[in-house]
């Protein structure tokens, strides 16, 4: 394995010094003479569960009001919503009576928002496709030059709860430069 700063002698007569990356691979390719090329192995690794649970609002929502004085607090309606499951936003609005003095009066605003659970069950098929586009598109944003691509892997890890997928691609890159030692 080459980490770096390693010092590789293809030739007799040329040192040459790895930088950038760390190289798990290295195999001297037919580049220019000047330049040391080596397969370099860019991977990405994501899991997935394949029953999945989405909560959504459902466009409905209710307001509460309060007064507060300091610490204590008067509701002026029932506090708690007729939604089963729900979210809440509470603002406090402060009474101003000038510019820069305002009394130690607010008035608080709850909001409650309908929440909606879904389930999402995929098949292992159709995780396995969502997980290697979306890894393949992260991939090929960090590739320089997606001409010297030598070869894409995709392993998969299935399970009954969850699929993992691994996507390795194995680039063709200019690893070093020439140097006087």
């Amino acid at each position: 394995m080459l980490n770096l700063g390693d010092i590789v002698t293809p030739r007799k007569s040329t040192y040459w010094r790895i930088y950038g990356r760390k190289i798990y691979r290295n195999k001297i390719c037919s580049c220019k003479p000047e330049k040391f090329c080596g397969k370099v192995w860019y991977s990405k690794k994501e899991k997935m569960d394949l029953k999945q649970v989405s909560v959504k609002q459902t466009g409905k929502s209710q307001k509460k009001y309060c007064i507060k004085i300091n610490n204590f607090e008067i509701n002026l309606n029932k506090k708690l919503p007729k939604f089963q499951k729900y979210d809440t936003i509470n603002e406090d609005k402060k009474l101003k009576l000038f510019s820069d003095f305002y009394l130690p009066i607010t008035l608080g605003i709850s909001t409650y928002y309908e929440l909606e659970e879904g389930n999402k069950i995929y098949s292992r098929e159709e995780a396995k496709e969502i997980l290697t586009e979306k890894l393949k598109n992260e991939l090929s944003e960090e590739i320089e030059n997606k001409d010297n691509i030598k070869d894409i892997q995709i392993n998969t890890n299935e399970n009954n709860v969850f699929i993992e997928v691994e996507v390795i691609y194995e680039v063709l890159e200019s690893i070093g430069t020439e140097e006087k030692i």
